[in-house]
């Protein structure tokens, strides 16, 4: 078995060509990554989604109550003394 292989060298294409090359592999790798990442993502059903906006929704409603609860101890506090 007398096989010859033959290097392939990129010293001889010129930089501009050899720049190109480089960003063009560089963006498929990044194209092909990001579809890997979008794979793994899956859209909610419509019950998840209701159930994320409610639970949103009841974060919000908390959030505002405790806001005016402790506006009205601030105001509470300011008439005391």
């Amino acid at each position: 078995m007398n096989q010859r292989y033959r290097d392939h060298g990129m010293d001889s294409l010129p930089d501009w060509l050899a720049a190109t090359l480089g960003i063009l592999a560089l963006v498929i790798v990044l194209a092909l990554f990001g579809a890997l990442l979008l794979i793994g993502r899956r859209r909610k059903d419509p019950e998840a989604k209701a159930r994320a906006a409610a639970g949103k929704a009841s974060r919000r409603r908390q959030a505002d109550l405790r806001e005016r609860r402790l506006a009205l101890q601030r105001k509470a506090g300011r008439r005391e003394p």
